[in-house]
């Protein structure tokens, strides 16, 4: 549990994907315009990419999203357990949690790209020689765009970025747009685990509710943290319009078990059928597909008919 709770805290349809994705000569166009070697301020000091990524390693579920988003698919050689899409991308048996950076040279990386560093990872990279970078968990959706925009200038794809992005703010406000003013108001649970660790408006995935105006009853128990563990008591006192239950995976929650819970019965959400279970990794990554997934699930709970009609 606590393993996936650092998971969640350092935390594009098929059409986005297709958007990204470059012809040869545009591709070629974008290498030629690159200019390297490239130095990068970073969290963990400069970064020098000497020379343009062939043999990427993403073991950042939503950074393997953004690779394929901008055109940079086929210079990724091995990507995390974890990074299920798109489906045919190179998955290996690697978390990103591994504590000897040495079990990396098996893939011949040129470039590894992290979501957390929790094991000094870096560091021993760069020992080996073999530049790393790590895309923690975004705040938001223009801090995702940054990071598409940044591993466009690293791969030698800043026009298959600038492509990503904009697909990106489009797939979004089609879901946003028909369903415009109608959330805005409604008060709403997001549940991380059946311990009750939450997200408010300050994590990534409050801040997509927040493109929709809800309001997230979290937020005031989130002083110094936007992962706060609330309880069965101050959900009842707060009584949301909506809960999206974000442990349908991995702790078999839903509806049916949500509703048992001691004292949970009477909730607004309970008695209006609005108790949605979503898949864990759309709450828990932040690439352009999970983001365009998961804006879509809320639509559809908020208003079906409205989110279809769009």
């Amino acid at each position: 549990m606590r393993r996936r709770l650092l998971f969640l805290s350092l935390l594009l349809s098929a059409s986005m994907l297709a958007a990204g994705s470059t012809g040869a000569g545009a591709a070629k166009a974008a290498q030629a315009a690159a200019s390297y070697p490239i130095t990068l301020k970073t969290a963990n000091g400069s970064l020098v990419i000497d020379a343009r990524p062939k043999r990427i390693l993403s073991l950042s579920a939503s950074a393997t999203q953004m690779l394929y988003a901008i055109g940079a698919g086929p210079q990724v050689v091995g990507v995390d357990t974890y990074s299920s899409y798109p489906a045919n991308s190179p998955r290996t048996s690697f978390t990103g949690a591994e504590t000897n950076a040495e079990v990396y040279l098996a893939k011949h990386p040129d470039l590894v790209v992290l979501a957390y560093d929790s094991s000094h990872l870096v560091a021993q990279l760069q020992k080996l020689k073999v530049p790393a970078i790590v895309l923690g968990a975004a705040a938001n959706v223009a801090a995702a765009e940054a990071q598409i925009t940044e591993l466009g200038k690293i791969t030698g794809h800043t026009g298959g970025a600038a492509k990503a992005n904009a697909s990106l703010n489009t797939a979004l406000a089609h879901v946003v747009h028909p369903i415009a003013g109608k959330a805005k108001g409604d008060t709403y649970y997001v549940e991380l685990d059946p311990t009750f660790y939450s997200a408010t408006s300050q994590s990534f995935i409050g801040a997509l509710f927040s493109e929709l105006g809800m309001t997230n009853v979290a937020d005031p128990a989130g002083k110094g943290s936007a992962y706060p563990q609330l309880s069965a008591e101050y959900l009842v006192k707060a009584n949301p319009r909506y809960v999206f239950l974000a442990d349908t995976v991995c702790c078999g929650q839903s509806a049916a078990t949500f509703a048992r819970r001691p004292g949970l019965s009477g909730l607004s959400a309970v008695a209006h059928h609005h108790v949605v279970g979503v898949n864990d990794s759309l709450a828990s990554e932040w690439g352009p597909h999970t983001m365009v997934a998961f804006l879509e699930e809320i639509a559809n709970t908020v208003d079906p008919s409205a989110f279809k009609a769009g």
